[in-house]
């Protein structure tokens, strides 16, 4: 019998795993599809950014696995020193990521398409504060008002499970 627990990390673990997916298959076929938009498709400036989030949503969808897996086994989420290895070499790798996409798009802004270029990165920051500092999804009206009456947002649950001992 899963719980509703249960079902919501499954649903993030697969969600956020075939997002990233999707979002690469769907670049690489509008890329090869409409000629109009393989310039900007195949521009390191728009190529980073989404590989960024391609990285950050598989990040979210291991961590949500090994979360699936702990309320399977009925334990608490300790990640293990090899676990968080993975997790600081891929936020250092997200880090530099985010730098070179912070650069090009500094560099490119004058002759980019200003409102594409502020969606992906505006995406890429958001999913990256969403999962590595503070939670900026809440998926119920009680979590949304706990947010509202103490004016504080809570952690993350990767930044919880990486500061735990």
């Amino acid at each position: 019998m899963t719980t509703s627990l249960q079902r919501e990390v499954k649903q993030l673990m697969y969600g956020e795993g075939a997002s990233a997916a999707g979002f690469i298959i769907l670049w690489g076929i509008t890329a090869v599809i409409n000629e109009e938009a393989r310039s900007y498709l195949l521009n390191p400036l728009y190529i980073v950014p989404l590989l960024t989030i391609c990285i950050i949503l598989a990040a979210g969808s291991y961590f949500w696995s090994i979360m699936n897996s702990c309320i399977k086994e009925k334990r608490p989420v300790r990640l293990t020193a090899a676990q968080r290895s993975r997790f600081a070499w891929l936020h250092r790798l997200i880090i530099i990521a985010m730098i070179t996409a912070t650069i090009l798009m500094v560099i490119n802004l004058p002759v980019s398409q200003p409102l594409l270029l502020i969606l992906i990165y505006s995406f890429m920051w958001l999913e990256y504060i969403n999962y590595f500092h503070m939670r900026l999804s809440y998926l119920s009206p009680r979590e949304f008002k706990q947010l509202l009456i103490h004016r504080k947002p809570a952690r993350s649950q990767l930044s919880r499970a990486l500061r735990s001992k």
